[in-house]
């Protein structure tokens, strides 16, 4: 895992505190102490049958949420040996990416680019993309009280990623995927927050 600067001393302090449960790695199936594929189907399960219900449900025009989690899935998968194959042995990231433009642009760091770089600009790109094929693109600016909202929730979110060794698609859509303890706990973390957040900021 990278370290962050200025937090460094409290990410160092956190990951003092760890679980390795018989000396395996930590995850969920070596806690429990069965196959992870056991671990893997009851998930594939329960996650099934509740994309299943609601498959239907779209948001603002575009795709259900059956093909969106399928969609995906198949991206996270896929990202994994196009990664390693550069030499790189993770999948998706976005914090990653962040720390990369960083290195580059401020110290100049060639080295420091790498196929989660180009990952990253994808992100903007594919979006730009796709919201140009279903007719949705269009330029707006957000006003004075939305802009500081979310350069604030950017800076926060940044400071908590740096602190956490990654952020919601680094440890939710790939940590997660390996059934690592460490990125359950740094998901669990992250929904509290958004849900803390959208209850101080939204609630009527």
């Amino acid at each position: 895992m990278t370290n962050f600067g200025i937090v460094a001393p409290v990410q160092e302090r956190l990951r003092n505190v760890t679980i390795e449960p018989a000396g395996e790695l930590p995850t969920v199936a070596n806690l429990v102490g069965v196959s992870p594929w056991v671990v893997i189907a009851v998930l594939i399960a329960v996650g099934g049958l509740w994309l299943w219900r609601g498959h239907r449900k779209t948001y603002q025009g575009g795709w259900g949420w059956l093909v969106t989690g399928v969609a995906i899935g198949i991206i996270g998968v896929v990202a994994w040996p196009l990664s390693a194959l550069t030499g790189r042995s993770f999948g998706l990231s976005v914090t990653e990416p962040a720390y990369t433009y960083v290195r580059f642009l401020a110290l100049g760091q060639m080295s420091a680019l790498n196929w989660a770089s180009f990952m990253g600009l994808g992100i903007p790109l594919g979006a730009y993309v796709a919201a140009r094929a279903h007719g949705e693109f269009k330029w707006r600016a957000p006003g004075p009280q939305r802009t500081l909202q979310a350069l604030g929730g950017g800076v926060v979110m940044g400071i908590g990623a740096a602190i956490a060794g990654g952020c919601n698609v680094g440890h939710s859509l790939t940590g997660v995927s390996t059934l690592s303890l460490t990125s359950i706990t740094a998901s669990v973390g992250i929904v509290a927050g958004v849900w803390s957040a959208a209850a101080v900021l939204f609630r009527s």
